[in-house]
């Protein structure tokens, strides 16, 4: 698992705890074959190596702009979200994300991700299992400064920055939890748990619902933090595993973020060492 040392700090990041809590789910890196013979190619073409610590990485989404070898569903992309240890994946139907590695290059996955878990079509599905697959496997990864280039044997892909997003856009949507963070790690949300979610109106009132107990909260946002107030909520006795996701959230939702990122779609959100992975709809 990553620590927080590998990671350079950042300013407003939050301390060592919020780092400890972004080294999400993962396993040991594979290397792709033929490293060697990829780094030169790159270096022939003016790009160079992904490196873990670049600011090309720094809360960066990247969209597929072309894709060869592979033939994505009609009207879909491929999206690529970092922050920190967490990259964020989306093929077409659900998000995957988790911690990731970059070594000699070689992007992938430390372990299997967690995932969102929408109802998908069996083509958008068996492309949601083909980018996982690539990540699993390990992609040669290069840039030459703006764009992403993946590559393997038989898949070249190129990705473009997208330009940040605005947190005042989180307003006026659903957020829908699909994944903790705590201990250090990040679990899916149990499929035996009603999905907690807030309902979030253009002024930034809000309906929340823990999984358990349903209250309202009211939310805010700045230029790098959300903040929550004190939420009122019923008190209906939790059994687990609802009680100790409602704590989660009830850690979360309550005061000023001490880290925050979002993508567009994916937000997650940290404080005091509890983490909540929102699909915002």
């Amino acid at each position: 698992m990553l620590t927080p040392s590998s990671r350079r700090q950042r300013p407003g990041a939050g301390g060592p705890g919020t780092r400890a809590v972004l080294a999400a789910v993962t396993v040991a890196l594979l290397t792709a074959c033929g490293a060697d013979g990829d780094e030169d190619a790159a270096s022939a073409s003016g790009r160079e190596p992904l490196q873990s610590d670049m600011a090309l990485l720094e809360a960066a989404t990247f969209v597929s702009t072309s894709v060869e070898g592979y033939e994505l569903v009609p009207g879909t992309e491929l999206r690529l979200s970092f922050d920190e240890d967490t990259l964020a994946v989306t093929g077409g139907c659900n998000t995957a994300f988790g911690a990731f590695s970059v070594e000699d290059g070689t992007l992938s996955w430390e372990s299997g991700p967690a995932t969102t878990m929408m109802a998908c079509s069996d083509e958008d599905a068996v492309q949601d299992q083909w980018v996982a697959d690539l990540l699993g496997a390990g992609v040669a990864a290069t840039t030459d400064g703006a764009d992403l280039h993946l590559t393997t044997d038989d898949v070249s892909l190129v990705l473009e920055r997208e330009p940040p997003v605005d947190l005042n856009t989180l307003l006026g949507r659903t957020w829908s939890v699909v994944g903790t963070l705590s201990d250090g790690s990040t679990s899916r949300l149990p499929s035996r748990v009603r999905t907690p979610r807030l309902v979030v109106g253009e002024d930034g009132l809000a309906r929340l619902d823990t999984g358990c107990n349903t209250g309202r909260t009211r939310v805010q946002v700045d230029r790098v933090s959300v903040s929550f107030a004190p939420p009122t909520v019923t008190r209906v006795r939790c059994r687990e595993p609802d009680r100790t996701i409602e704590r989660i959230v009830l850690s979360v939702v309550d005061g000023r973020s001490d880290y925050v990122t979002f993508n567009g779609w994916m937000l997650l959100v940290v404080r005091d060492g509890y983490g909540l992975v929102f699909e915002v709809a």
